[in-house]
C-alpha cells in the first residue's frame, strides 16, 4: 500500500480482532488529505456514504495512532459534527474547526482525520447455536496544518529534495518544511529499473531506503520519482544522485 493511500482498518466487534485490509470504505471524502491554512477559521470535507445501506459514522482527528479513540486524541482541529447518520448515497459535509491549540510556525504538522464507519445490526432472530459479528470500517486521511509565509512554495518542495547513495541505502533529504509524499522511486540499474517504494517526507528531515542490492558503477546517477500534490495528484519529478 503506498504512502499516500488512506490507511484502512476492519474490526471484528466482538472477537477483538484488529488488522489491516486492502478493502474500499463505504463512507467516501472527496479529496485524499486536508490542507488547514494558518488563520483559517474552518475547512470543509464532503462526504458521501456509497453503501447500500445506512451507517452510522464517527470522526475525530489525532496524531495517525491506530489505537487512538475519539476520548484519548488530541489535535488543535475538531470535527463537526463528531457522530451522524449516512443512508444510502447520502453527502454530509464535514466541518473541521481549530480548538486555538499553539503549533510550530517554522514547518506542516500532521495528522490524521478518523472515520469509523458502524453498519446497520441485523433485525433477523438467530437460530439456536449462532452467533452474528459485526464489521466496522475505520479510514484514516491526511489533514495537514501549514503555517503562514514558508519557503519556498509548497509546490516547489520536491524539486528541493536531496538523493544520495549509502551502501545499500538510497538516502532522501526533504530540507523543506513540507511533508512531501512520494508515491514510487525508480533508477536505472544497468538496463533494468530499480523500483523503490515510496515514503512520507517528514520536514527537514532525512530518510534512508533500502535497496534490493547494491547499485553497480555503471548505474545512472538518474532518479525519477512520483510525488503527490495538495489535490491527491500524481506529478512526475527528476533528480541527481549526489
Amino acid at each position: 500500500m503506498s504512502s499516500d493511500r488512506r490507511r484502512l482498518r476492519l474490526a471484528l466487534a466482538g472477537l477483538g480482532l484488529l488488522f489491516s485490509l486492502d478493502v474500499q470504505a463505504g463512507v467516501t471524502a472527496e479529496r485524499t488529505r486536508v490542507i488547514f491554512h494558518e488563520g483559517q477559521r474552518e475547512a470543509s470535507l464532503l462526504l458521501v456514504n456509497l453503501n447500500p445501506y445506512p451507517v452510522v459514522t464517527q470522526a475525530w482527528i489525532d496524531d495517525g495512532a491506530l489505537d487512538s479513540t475519539p476520548e484519548t486524541a488530541q489535535a488543535p482541529l475538531l470535527p463537526l459534527p463528531p457522530l451522524f447518520r449516512l443512508e444510502p448515497g447520502q453527502q454530509r459535509s464535514l466541518r473541521l474547526l481549530p480548538t486555538g491549540q499553539a503549533l510550530p510556525r517554522d514547518r506542516e504538522t500532521l495528522y490524521w482525520l478518523n472515520l469509523y464507519e458502524i453498519p446497520p445490526q441485523p433485525n433477523e432472530p438467530l437460530e439456536a447455536g449462532q452467533s452474528r459479528l459485526t464489521v466496522t470500517l475505520r479510514t484514516q486521511m491526511k489533514v495537514l496544518y501549514r503555517p503562514r509565509d514558508l519557503s519556498p512554495r509548497a509546490e516547489e518542495a520536491p524539486t528541493r529534495l536531496a538523493f544520495s547513495l549509502d551502501g545499500d541505502q538510497l538516502r532522501v533529504e526533504n530540507p523543506t518544511p513540507y511533508f512531501v509524499t512520494l508515491a514510487s522511486l525508480q533508477l536505472l540499474d544497468g538496463s533494468d529499473r530499480l523500483q523503490i517504494p515510496g515514503e512520507l517526507l517528514s520536514p527537514f528531515s532525512q530518510q534512508p531506503l533500502p535497496l534490493p542490492h547494491r547499485l553497480p558503477a555503471t548505474a545512472s546517477d538518474e532518479i525519477r520519482f512520483t510525488w503527490i500534490d495538495d489535490d491527491g495528484n500524481s506529478q512526475e519529478g527528476r533528480a541527481r544522485l549526489h
